[in-house]
């Protein structure tokens, strides 16, 4: 148990009156930058996140607490019970209180009953059928004003994914200069920008660490402050290309296959730009990861996020043979001559 601040006692009893003696105990908050606490002693089971200097809208004073908190809202309202309930939200000292979710995470399921089992096929096929939902229900009521994140879309994909992932796989974890990689980013992005046509809610981070199970397996979910206007191919392709889980090649075709049937019964345009969209925008997802990665465990000392290195890796490589690659040679050459092994992903610092 750790020793609070009194404004966090005094913000718990608040929020949920009928509290006890409240403690709070660390926990591991994966790659954020935001505390998390389990508040123990509360009347109901409950989360503290502390994030007292949240990166904000600078034109509109939205920051990522603002926009969680409203998110939560949007989800539940149309996904209801997949997000945690948020029992109080102190803007000026970054706290909110949320409904405790427990302690199975789909990524630690998955890896005990075994990627290729039916249990598995059952909870991803549930999960494409929430994701299509959130993906256009909650899509349909998005105030773009009320979040922080701006949207998806050629700039970004340039600046957040193609550089960071130059900037700090290629660049730092790597060792690797290859000054004429940007311009197969920037022509990457441009491409997959001219294919987003109509855009849905993209979740940003729907993968398995993400996805917690209640109950009866009910899907909960996790960290959704990303959440902006996008693709629908983006979720997707987090959800399918997760470097946490080696889903079978079979189970990925069946979930993609699943995703755009359902998708075309409530879309036809956006089935039809989603299977244009789909490698690129993979791409792009799985260059984020690989950034992420190396970005966690050389500048936060988060050493434990190589290991999922190879397997982004190998399923970028993979993707990288697709036609819709052929004419960016660049990249497809550094992918290729990456030595795992002369990084040494498994040796901690």
């Amino acid at each position: 148990m750790e020793k609070a601040p009194r404004q966090w006692t005094e913000f718990v009893i608040k929020s949920l009156p009928e509290s006890g003696d409240i403690s709070f105990q660390v926990l591991y908050g994966d790659g954020s930058r935001r505390s998390f606490y389990r508040v123990e002693g509360a009347s109901r089971p409950c989360v503290l996140i502390v994030n007292p200097d949240p990166p904000a809208d600078s034109r509109t004073g939205v920051n990522e607490n603002d926009t969680y908190v409203y998110l939560a809202g949007l989800l539940e309202e149309t996904a209801s019970g997949c997000p945690p309930a948020v029992y109080g939200y102190h803007r000026k000292a970054g706290l909110i209180l949320l409904e405790d979710l427990g302690h199975r995470h789909l990524q630690t399921e998955v890896l005990c009953r075994g990627a290729g089992s039916l249990w598995t096929e059952n909870i991803y096929s549930r999960l494409i059928e929430l994701l299509v939902k959130i993906n256009l229900d909650a899509g349909a009521l998005f105030d773009p004003a009320r979040s922080f994140n701006p949207a998806y879309d050629t700039a970004f994909m340039y600046g957040g994914e193609g550089l960071y992932f130059a900037r700090f796989f290629v660049g730092c974890l790597c060792g690797i200069t290859e000054p004429v990689l940007d311009h197969d980013l920037k022509r990457m992005a441009e491409e997959a920008g001219g294919l987003i046509g109509s855009n849905v809610i993209v979740y940003r981070d729907f993968q398995s660490r993400n996805v917690m199970l209640g109950p009866g397996d009910e899907i909960r979910l996790l960290d959704f402050q990303g959440a902006r206007l996008g693709p629908p191919a983006y979720d997707l392709a987090s959800l399918v290309y997760d470097p946490y889980l080696p889903l079978p090649q079979e189970l990925r075709d069946k979930l993609i296959g699943r995703y755009v049937t359902l998708l075309a019964e409530r879309s036809l345009q956006l089935a039809a730009e989603l299977e244009a969209q789909f490698p690129l925008i993979a791409a792009h997802r799985l260059m984020q990861a690989l950034g992420a990665y190396a970005k966690l465990s050389l500048v936060e000392g988060k050493r434990e996020f190589l290991e999922y290195v190879p397997r982004a890796l190998g399923d970028l490589k993979k993707l990288l043979e697709h036609d819709a690659f052929k004419e960016y040679k660049v990249l497809k050459k550094l992918v290729r001559q990456v030595d795992l092994q002369a990084l040494e992903l498994n040796q901690p610092e």
